[in-house]
């Protein structure tokens, strides 16, 4: 076993169950964690659900083919930059063109050498963390002129952070890169607030809000929101990456939480865009898409499965996210708070158990509960 694979996840979606099989065992024995869909339609859930490192995918299969998956995903910000490899039996020029066009990373025609398969699975992986790297330092770049503290957390210490939040917090670059949230955070607060860290790193939680205070190198309490997202992979491991920032008391509201400055937090989205991006960003056309795949497809329908219900403000909240419009923007149309939006958007991905917002469409469209 290659241990430069372990971890590294694999999503092949392949309608010829031989050839399935032979291709997770040859990559399971090289360390690759492989996942296998027979079709387009559980393909493309599929690959919102595990958010692989790369994707092998058949041209020729009924209904949905590989054209057909490749347009989706890449429709999404969240799946865009996967690495996506076709396999196919057609090795005319003509209709190896036109899956480059599209944008795919790489054509292999069948039959072919598994070596030549590993080969071309391991330079897009390579390019991919490449690519990764390269976001990665822009990230970081742009976080040492923000004016908001930034943070990375890795395991129980944290791995980088920014001038505004050593500023915030009195220390040196050096001395919090020594330090973990349990230095920081005031005793009394400690026990809560370190669970709901934890939780999210162990993905257990998609995203934290939160009120705490922070303890200064002077001893003094600054009383702070932090933000953060789970699941995000820096240098090769999973780690929060959030915003933490001093209370601001005017904007304060109650137990909702919603006392974060919105233009804070979408400016570090779109820096998060950058590093990870695994923001579920929702387009009119990924939508359509995502409704003329999913919605007469009853062969994905589970029958005996029990559909879970939509409050009706969720169901409020969902349509207008299909409709592509952003938080602040479903918000105002609502009248509610930007925080607001986001909890419903949470709850709805509690209750289906999805890692994304796109998830959720995918599961309400499949059981008609939503008319778009």
């Amino acid at each position: 076993m290659n241990k430069e694979h372990v971890g590294t996840k694999v999503l092949l979606i392949e309608d010829d169950h031989s050839l399935a099989i032979t291709i997770s065992n040859l990559l399971r024995v090289k360390g690759y964690l492989v996942t296998h869909a027979n079709d387009g339609a559980a393909g493309i859930q599929k690959a919102f659900e595990i958010m692989p490192d790369l994707i092998l995918c058949d041209i020729s299969m009924n209904e949905i083919n590989g054209y057909d998956v490749f347009n989706v995903l890449k429709e999404s910000p969240a799946t865009s930059m996967i690495p996506f490899v076709f396999l196919t039996a057609k090795s005319e020029l003509k209709d190896i063109r036109y899956g480059m066009q599209l944008g795919a990373d790489d054509y292999i025609v069948k039959p072919f050498e598994y070596d030549e398969l590993l080969t071309s699975i391991e330079t897009r992986l390579r390019k991919a963390e490449a690519f990764r790297k390269a976001n990665e330092e822009k990230f970081i770049a742009l976080s040492m002129i923000s004016p908001y503290g930034i943070y990375i957390y890795q395991g129980d210490s944290f791995i980088e952070t920014n001038p505004s939040l050593l500023d915030m917090l009195g220390y040196t670059r050096n001395e919090l890169l020594n330090m973990s949230f349990a230095d920081i955070i005031a005793e009394q607060e400690r026990p809560i607030a370190l669970a709901r860290i934890n939780r999210c790193l162990r993905g257990m939680e998609k995203e934290i809000y939160m009120r705490f205070n922070a303890i200064h190198k002077d001893k003094s309490l600054i009383a702070c929101e932090l933000y953060g997202i789970e699941g995000i992979r820096v240098k090769g491991k999973t780690s929060l990456l959030g915003v933490l920032t001093p209370t601001k008391p005017d904007l304060v509201e109650s137990d909702e939480l919603n006392n974060i400055n919105l233009n804070e937090i979408e400016e570090f989205e779109k820096a998060v865009d950058m590093i990870a991006g695994n923001r579920s960003y929702i387009s009119t056309e990924l939508i359509n898409r995502l409704i003329s795949i999913f919605r007469n497809n009853e062969m994905q329908r589970e029958k005996t499965e029990e559909v879970v219900s939509f409050s009706e403000r969720e169901l409020e909240v969902l349509k207008l996210v299909c409709k592509g419009l952003p938080t602040k923007e479903i918000a105002d149309n609502l009248f509610i708070s930007s925080r607001t939006v986001e909890k419903h958007r949470a709850n709805l991905m509690t209750k289906v158990d999805a890692k994304n917002i796109i998830e959720v469409i995918i599961y309400a469209v499949k059981h008609k509960l939503i008319d778009l």
